[in-house]
């Protein structure tokens, strides 16, 4: 088939890697672009089933050619997981045809091929940076999160973040972006605390050119370029009265203007807003609508402070050295006991904001591959020790005696866990917890 010279210098002269298939499956031809995604020269392939060469799952049940024969029609951008010669995997879009004689019998198939290794990563990059991978914890309070967010997934409803500065709301909002029906559009933030009123409103909505002075030229506002997508308003609970009249209006017609035009503008987006107020007590006191309070609370989802759920305190230390070892090219293996103790005791203000940042201290100041507490910012021993001053002894032993306990009973099982669990009187997720407690088989 490639012996035609035409034929062959046109096969080459495409992008897109092409492949041929006879009737037993065997690459009958390879152009220059199949063998640059693959890495397989056409002098290694012809004549190969094409099964054993991509040795994909696809090959064996959902095989794009084959689709093609059986239904008599191409078969068009079918997503495919191979591994080149290097046994790295890519991943391909891939259009299959059958292919005819003179005489309009099947004689074989042609596919063809390119690489879309790059925008997978990125979109599984996306993913893993905004999705669920991202928060973490596993106590109580992180647990009904988790729970209202699954039940979020699917839908669009307009959900009202609470929780104290630091504590992920926006992490929260982009999960539900990224997770939900609308991630391959665009999700767009702004905290309205940030912002004078004047300057919030044209940010929000845009104005035209000459709307006031020094509107040099038009300025696309933030609901347009969500539109589609979701728009996330942080610090919710900052707005003017004004601004929240506006914003009602908008939730109600689904429509905005510009500053300075009298034309509307459609539009379709997910809502999603946050604050670390009590909004129901602003609107208490009047300073915040109520139907606009109604409107933006249709799913309520709180998140807890880091002081209410310090079991998770050896998850996020995990999480923000694997995340520093890899942003400084160090190998920080970990924290001493000592650390843990100062981190538990430290009320977290800031939240995991805080901790991030008192990690990231933590590394730049470590001299070994362990952090120690000289290499904790001061302010934390100081709390500490403050805190370590008011706790009573007779707490601080029991706990040093539940921990002996738990490790006598953990080495008398040889360290089964559902055995030491039913011993120690306890369930086996209890144990668990008390186990990441005290740093136990760390």
């Amino acid at each position: 088939m490639e012996n035609q010279p035409s034929l062959k210098s046109i096969l080459n002269s495409i992008s897109e890697g092409v492949m041929t298939l006879d009737k037993d499956w065997r690459i009958a031809s390879w152009n220059r672009a199949a063998e640059k995604i693959t890495g397989f020269s056409k002098e290694e392939v012809l004549g190969m089933e094409c099964s054993k060469l991509f040795r994909s799952p696809v090959c064996k049940e959902n095989c794009p050619v084959d689709r093609s024969l059986s239904c008599g029609h191409p078969y068009q951008d079918v997503k495919v997981a191979i591994r080149n010669k290097r046994n790295e995997v890519i991943h391909l879009l891939v259009n299959a045809a059958p292919l005819y004689d003179s005489n309009g019998l099947i004689i074989g198939g042609l596919e063809t091929f390119r690489d879309v290794s790059q925008s997978y990563w990125m979109q599984e990059e996306l993913q893993n940076h905004y999705g669920y991978q991202t928060i973490v914890g596993r106590s109580e309070p992180m647990c009904k999160v988790y729970e209202s967010l699954d039940s979020l997934m699917n839908t669009e409803t307009t959900v009202l973040i609470q929780g104290e500065s630091g504590t992920g709301k926006e992490l929260i909002a982009r999960a539900l972006h990224f997770c939900g029906p609308r991630k391959d559009k665009s999700f767009v933030a702004i905290n309205c605390s940030a912002l004078p009123e004047g300057v919030l409103e044209t940010e929000l909505f845009g104005h035209v050119k000459g709307a006031f002075t020094g509107a040099i030229r038009s300025h696309v506002g933030k609901f347009e370029l969500a539109n589609g997508g979701t728009l996330f308003l942080d610090e919710i609970g900052e707005i003017s009265q004004a601004i929240q009249v506006k914003l009602l209006r908008v939730l109600e017609e689904r429509e905005i203007q510009r500053v300075g035009d009298n034309r509307s503008v459609k539009i379709d987006i997910r809502l999603i807003t946050a604050t670390n107020k009590d909004l129901y007590k602003k609107v208490l006191n009047n300073s915040f609508r109520d139907d606009l309070y109604y409107r933006l609370s249709v799913f309520p989802l709180h998140m807890p402070p880091l002081r209410e759920r310090v079991e998770d305190l050896p998850l996020l230390v995990s999480h923000f050295i694997r995340k520093f070892n890899k942003q400084m090219g160090k190998s920080i293996l970990g924290i001493v006991d000592q650390v843990l103790e100062v981190f538990e005791r430290y009320p977290w203000p800031g939240n995991v904001r805080e901790f991030c940042n008192a990690i990231e201290f933590s590394f730049v100041h470590a001299k070994t591959n362990l952090i120690y507490p000289e290499d904790l910012p001061s302010r934390l021993l100081d709390e500490s020790s403050v805190a370590s001053k008011k706790a009573n002894p007779a707490i601080m032993s029991l706990n040093s005696v539940e921990r002996q306990l738990i490790v006598k009973a953990l080495e008398e099982c040889d360290w089964r866990k559902n055995t030491a669990a039913s011993r120690l009187g306890i369930s086996r997720a209890t144990l668990w917890r008390k186990m990441e407690k005290y740093r136990i088989g760390h």
